[in-house]
């Protein structure tokens, strides 16, 4: 799903003949990824490291841009639907975080996911800890954040702190809240 993801994100935002480019600096054996299909992890990794080269962008970049277009429009609903049964604010949308692993294990048991801890440090203060295997993907989950918050109308700043212990990204996201939408707002229609 990944892979999947990552080659509609490159289409939608930088065009088919992109994509071609980056198959071939990465040297694929195809074209396309199925969404059901698993393949080796090593093929995420040769096609960030083939994007970032083409686009001439940094790879956290990339993952933050990709983050933000998973709840976007552009994307399949699914993830963006997935989210935003959090609650009906950016505030229940937080809490729900800790519950994502388990729904989306229900949904698509082989994909992987972060852990996430969440806590309330104000009113308007949140930091969330996150835990992933694999590491740099935290720059997915601040795209995530800060287009989850546009999406519930919350003004927010989002503060990524990457730290790796024992192989393992152990990140750390701040979040502030600036105005009631965030406490007090229903979700955009989808």
């Amino acid at each position: 799903m990944v892979n999947r993801g990552l080659q509609c994100f490159v289409v939608s935002i930088y065009g088919s003949e992109v994509w071609h480019e980056v198959c071939a600096d990465a040297d694929l054996p195809f074209q396309n990824f199925e969404t059901v299909l698993p393949y080796d992890e090593f093929y995420s990794e040769l096609i960030l490291d083939s994007i970032s080269q083409i686009v001439q962008r940094k790879r956290d970049e990339i993952l933050e841009d990709f983050g933000t277009f998973l709840v976007s429009e552009h994307c399949s609903p699914s993830v963006r639907r997935l989210l935003r049964l959090g609650g009906v604010n950016y505030v229940g949308f937080l809490h729900s975080l800790e519950d994502v692993y388990d729904r989306a294990s229900i949904a698509i048991p082989d994909l992987d996911m972060p852990l996430m801890q969440v806590d309330r440090k104000a009113a308007d203060e949140f930091i969330v800890k996150y835990e992933f295997e694999k590491q740099g993907y935290g720059a997915v989950f601040l795209g995530l954040l800060r287009a989850m918050a546009d999406d519930y109308g919350a003004l927010v700043t989002v503060t990524h702190q990457p730290r790796v212990q024992g192989g393992i990204d152990r990140d750390i996201f701040r979040i502030h809240i600036f105005n009631d939408a965030g406490l007090n707002s229903q979700p955009s229609a989808a």
